[in-house]
């Protein structure tokens, strides 16, 4: 029975976290519009019998609304009337206090991720983590800023450390070319072995049926 049950579990867990990212990506992308148009809705007496299926199509409809609408804005961004016009909002967005810090913070994030894979992780290695003597799979991201390397008069690496079950938290750090070991290990491995705690190895991950 256990073995069915762990089984069972393998196949159901992974469903039910990606359907709760799902919902709550939905929820908060259209939660401060469909209030919005809820509001106006409110004074009809028959909104309150149908509420949960007007909550739950106003969220389809808006959902389809923000993706067309960002497909859109993507595809006036290439144009080069509408270029100008984006650089100007930029600019000012760059120019506004304590905005431009959270602005200029989300756009590097965005455009490292989603941008061309000379900004994104390039290798992954093994560093000395959190003490000498044990090792933790790390991320290299790019060489130390200079001033960091002049100032300890050394060549240095940063190193993306992801902390597990949660790779989007971690610690940045600084190490020596000889301090780290390159792994011919992908990306897409090193954030499963991550994520799974270590039970998913890098190369063979298991199988359902395999777990007793």
């Amino acid at each position: 029975m256990k073995k069915y049950f762990v089984t069972g579990l393998v196949i159901l867990l992974p469903l039910a976290i990606t359907l709760g990212i799902a919902v709550f990506i939905v929820n908060f992308l259209t939660r401060p519009f469909v209030g919005f148009i809820e509001q106006f809705l409110v004074i009809y007496p028959w909104y309150a019998k149908y509420q949960g299926p007007i909550h739950f199509f106003l969220q389809i409809f808006l959902l389809i609304g923000l993706f067309l609408f960002t497909a859109l804005l993507g595809f006036l961004a290439r144009m080069i009337v509408f270029r100008s016009v984006l650089n100007l909002y930029d600019f000012i967005m760059h120019r506004i206090p304590i905005i431009k810090t959270v602005y200029k913070a989300t756009q590097q994030v965005l455009k490292t991720i989603f941008g061309s894979s000379s900004r994104t992780f390039k290798q992954v290695v093994m560093v000395p983590f959190p003490v000498k003597g044990a090792y933790a799979i790390g991320l290299v991201s790019s060489p130390a800023p200079k001033l960091c390397e002049t100032t300890v008069n050394k060549k240095l690496i940063s190193v993306f450390v992801p902390t597990t079950p949660n790779p989007t938290s971690g610690y940045l750090m600084m190490y020596q070319e000889e301090e780290v070991v390159y792994l011919d290990m992908k990306i897409e491995d090193a954030f499963k072995y991550i994520i799974s705690c270590g039970v998913i190895s890098a190369n063979e991950p298991p199988l359902p049926d395999e777990m007793e």
